[in-house]
């Protein structure tokens, strides 16, 4: 009984899974169908697929339930080998009687007891049949036996009977309302639902096979009437199954099952979902070539802007320094014709002394004389400022400062470089033309230079002389 409630709740779950799949409409929601790829016709499950009412009026009692044997009559031999089995023991009548007794009280859908407590035996094979209170044991085996054969069925049992013969599962009406269904999900519940229904069948060979089993003395069924009902009600459940998966599963009249069709729209759809992909991505390596071609060009057009960029910078350079070269060359030239145009002014400066020394002083300032006879007071100014300075180096003759007059100062040219032999009262109080370093400038001086007086005694005391006589010859030219 355990086997057969777990046999009925399979093909319940069976039968509300074929309903639920009926429902189902295969969709291919990807990417490959977004971008516009068919599978061919659309596959509608709850036409292909047959209803389970469908299936259930297609199952016929008298195709898949022989027909019961009459039952045949025994006849008298068979009575008396009954009789004289009992008659022989009286005992073992007894124990009979009261398991007799016991199998009237046991459910109908149990097996028979009687087949092996009465079968014939040689010892009983011509007894005579034994009357006991006027019945003999064949008649008491018979009655009891006609009383277990119909029991009386109560209203529950109807109830129950009912309750097994109807599905558990509301049938499909007539516009059932379609579901959305992955179409890979719907061939997975189909080979599962056939997975399981094939595992069903060494169970209902099982119960085919005890179905027809009778028992060896009663020539009964093995199974009472409710259990008899609830085996050929799940008979009745698996071949309508069976009959849904040969049609789901199954090529008939050479069309196709509703597997092989949905296989071969997953199979087209997978085969141009890959077109699709490899389409993508043809076309992805074009465009990857085409912006690695586009990306080279910018990079050559960049390398060629920048070399121009580059060239046109050492153009540009090559000129800066071309004009920088020449005006280096102007400058320099303009230096030099400088420096030739100073060397020729200090060559004729120089010229304008004759006479060094003392004489030679007094002479230059005789030209100053000459040229100022008119301005007293300039000649006075030019003559007292040549004496401060002649005065300060001899006065420390030491000190360089007192020693360098700077041509171009504003005081030296404003008293005395103005005038005529003023300069040259300087050449000749030996006084030379130098270009000194004041600073970072390159100045021109006038200069004396004082000898070595460690080394040169002679030349240092011949200076100094020189400088005292020529204090002394602008002090008298003050006086006069």
């Amino acid at each position: 009984k355990m086997e057969l409630r777990k046999v009925e709740q399979e093909l319940e779950k069976l039968s509300s899974e074929w309903k639920a799949l009926r429902r189902k409409r295969p969709q291919f929601n990807d990417e490959a169908n977004d971008a516009g790829t068919t599978t061919g016709e659309a596959l509608s499950l709850s036409i292909r697929m047959p209803s389970w009412k469908e299936l259930q009026s297609k199952v016929k009692d008298e195709e898949i339930f022989p027909p019961e044997p009459e039952e045949e009559e025994k006849d008298d031999g068979d009575i008396n080998m009954v009789n004289a089995s009992a008659d022989s023991n009286n005992n073992e009548t007894s124990a009979d009687a009261t398991n007799n007794n016991k199998a009237s009280d046991v459910d109908t859908e149990g097996y028979s007891e009687f087949g092996m407590c009465l079968a014939p035996t040689e010892d009983t094979e011509n007894a005579k049949t034994e009357v006991k209170n006027g019945e003999s044991v064949w008649e008491r085996y018979a009655a009891k036996n006609t009383a277990a054969e119909k029991p009386k069925i109560t209203e529950p049992v109807k109830e129950q009977k009912e309750i097994i013969s109807q599905p558990t599962v509301e049938d499909e009406e007539e516009g059932i309302k379609l579901e959305d269904a992955s179409a890979k999900d719907v061939l997975a519940g189909l080979d599962s639902l056939n997975e399981r229904f094939i595992a069903l069948g060494p169970k209902m060979d099982k119960f085919s096979m005890k179905l027809n089993d009778r028992d060896p003395v009663t020539k009964k069924p093995r199974y009472g009437e409710k259990t008899m009902s609830r085996v050929k009600n799940v008979v009745r459940i698996y071949k309508a199954l069976e009959r849904g998966v040969t049609v789901a599963f199954h090529d008939v009249d050479g069309e196709p099952s509703v597997v092989s069709t949905l296989r071969s729209q997953i199979q087209q759809h997978n085969e141009q979902l890959n077109a699709q992909i490899q389409s993508h991505q043809s076309q992805q390596q074009l465009e990857s070539e085409r912006l690695a071609k586009e990306e080279l060009l910018a990079e050559e057009r960049a390398n060629q802007a920048a070399l121009l960029v580059e060239q046109k910078k050492k153009d540009e350079e090559r000129e800066l320094a071309r004009r920088a070269e020449e005006a280096r060359l102007r400058r320099v030239e303009e230096e030099q014709r400088a420096l030739d145009a100073e060397r020729q002014a200090d060559q004729e400066l120089l010229a304008l002394v004759p006479t060094l020394g003392a004489e030679g002083v007094r002479e230059q300032i005789g030209r100053m004389r000459e040229a100022l006879k008119d301005n007293k007071a300039a000649l006075d100014v030019a003559l007292g400022s040549l004496y401060t300075l002649f005065e300060q180096v001899v006065r420390k003759p030491e000190e360089t400062n007192f020693r360098r007059v700077r041509r171009d100062h504003p005081k030296f040219m404003e008293d005395i470089g103005r005038h005529v032999g003023g300069r040259e009262i300087l050449i000749a109080a030996g006084f030379k033309l130098e270009k000194l370093l004041i600073g970072e400038d390159s100045v021109p001086c006038f200069l004396s230079k004082e000898p070595h007086i460690e080394s040169d005694m002679d030349g240092w005391s011949d200076w100094f002389d020189t400088l005292k006589k020529t204090l002394e010859v602008v002090e008298e030219e003050m006086l006069k």
